[in-house]
């Protein structure tokens, strides 16, 4: 809220500039300290997890919006991240229930089936949710305006006034 109150997401040059700073800043001290914090050990862990990790999370805000800065905003990548934007809980609660289903005992039992493989298929699993929840929006939303969570919050939220 503070950065989108900042202007951060703005397309005027105010908003252009704070996304070099929150690119410079997450991803410039983010990363580095990621890395000091696996290598460190799992003594480490908090401090990766709720220092350095929203760190990066507002690196990855800054390289967003520069892409996007950089592009015409249009194209295949920028509509699905776009829809999926618009119904973004929608699709944490739905990338959550799907990787439970895909990765735990009670569903395929991933996780534990491909412990001893390395970790590639983390990336290729994340690579096929990923997919799946763009398309998926961009679907679900040629037929409504919003996703079901979005539209259930509106209307509970509609009813609290």
């Amino acid at each position: 809220v503070r950065l989108l109150r900042a202007g951060a997401f703005a397309g005027d040059p105010v908003g252009r500039a704070l996304r070099v700073r929150l690119l410079g800043w997450g991803l410039g001290l983010g990363v580095p300290l990621t890395v000091v914090t696996a290598v460190a050990g799992p003594d480490w862990l908090l401090m990766d997890r709720y220092v350095v990790a929203p760190l990066v999370a507002v690196g990855l805000i800054g390289l967003v919006g520069r892409l996007l800065d950089r592009t015409n905003g249009t194209g295949p990548v920028v509509t699905g991240v776009s829809a999926l934007g618009r119904m973004a809980m929608t699709g944490y609660v739905a990338q959550n229930v799907l990787l439970m289903f895909v990765c735990y005992g009670f569903g395929l039992g991933l996780a534990e089936r491909m412990a001893d493989t390395g970790r590639w298929w983390v990336l290729v699993l994340w690579a096929v949710v990923s997919l799946v929840l763009v398309v998926s929006s961009l679907l679900w939303l040629r037929g409504f305006r919003q996703g079901p969570l979005e539209a259930l919050q509106k209307k509970v939220l509609s009813r609290a006034r």
